[in-house]
Order: structure tokens, then sequence, then C-alpha cells
């Protein structure tokens, strides 16, 4: 799995580009300049999968407040795919034996117990997870669960290699004092 990054084409299409992420990759990082529409894309990549899950954040990559409030933008996100499970507390997971996709929306202030239950949702074999950050540096230990990174851009995709994104965690995180 590792070495398929480098068959893949990616493209202007990102649903497309997501769907083929997730089709050789477990556990897939998300990630881009603001507007890009990582949620959004994410969301029409899995459009026709079921057992689908959601697990907001009521703030952003930088610690602001979702636009208007968490419920309107889980709104926006229903309004794009019906049928996907909002997920209020990530514990209620860890029982479940169905095989799921796991969207979890951004990193940035999320607890160490959050953190924790992310990365055990990310070794459970029946769990594809998603991870949509607008920063790498937050992912913390968790990008050396990811089993690929993709950068989202306006008019293209392209793979960024998992050595180098752990580097960028650890440097980022180093150069502003944060704690692992």
């Amino acid at each position: 799995m590792k070495n398929s990054a480098k068959i893949l084409t990616f493209t202007a299409d990102h649903p497309e580009n997501i769907r083929k992420a997730m089709a050789v990759h477990k556990n897939v990082l998300i990630c881009g300049i603001k507007g890009v529409g990582k949620i959004t894309n994410t969301i029409k990549a899995v459009r026709e999968n079921t057992n689908v899950c959601y697990v907001g954040n009521p703030v952003d990559f930088e610690g602001k407040r979702r636009p208007g409030s968490l419920e309107k933008y889980l709104n926006f996100i229903l309004q794009h795919k019906r049928d996907i499970t909002v997920v209020d507390d990530m514990e209620t997971l860890f029982g479940i034996k169905d095989e799921i996709i796991l969207i979890v929306d951004e990193i940035y202030g999320r607890s160490w117990e959050q953190l924790s239950q992310i990365g055990r949702l990310m070794e459970m074999p029946n769990i594809r997870v998603v991870q949509i950050v607008g920063c790498l540096k937050y992912m913390g230990g968790l990008i050396t669960k990811v089993d690929i990174v993709l950068q989202l851009h306006p008019d293209m995709a392209f793979v960024i290699d998992n050595d180098f994104a752990r580097t960028i965690c650890e440097k980022l995180r180093d150069k502003k004092g944060d704690e692992e």
C-alpha cells in the first residue's frame, strides 16, 4: 500500500481524487488551503457509500468558530449527504463491528482524550478514517497512523510523502512550542 501513491494520477476532480486515495489506503489525510473544499469534496467522494459517520469540530484549523454555528455547519454537511451519521461521542464507535467510513473534521482544539480516541479508531480494521485538516502541524503523533496525505489545490491535488509530512508536523510543532 505504501508505494501505491506513486501510481495514482490526480486531477482537478477532487471527489474522484479522494475516492482514488481511499480505494488503496485505509487512513487518508486531506489537507489544503482554506476554501479549497476539503470537507465538501470529501462528502461528495463518499456520497454513494453507506455507513458513513462524521465527527465534527466546533472550530476550524485556526481555532475560529464555524461560520454561524456548528449546527449550521452540520446542516450544510447533511445537505450533501442526508444519510451520514453525525457522531457526538467517539466512544460509541468502538463497539461497531460493521465496516464504516469515518470522516474526522479538524484536529485543532481537540482534547488529549479525543486525539487518543482518533488514534485508536485509525487502528481498527473495520474503520476507514478520512481526516480533514487545515494545517498538518496539529496532527501530532496521529500523523504516523496516516497511510496517505492528499493535498488539495483549486485545480489539482498531489500526494505529500509520509516521511515529509511527519517532518513537517514535528518541525512546525517544535517551532511553535506545541507538545505532543
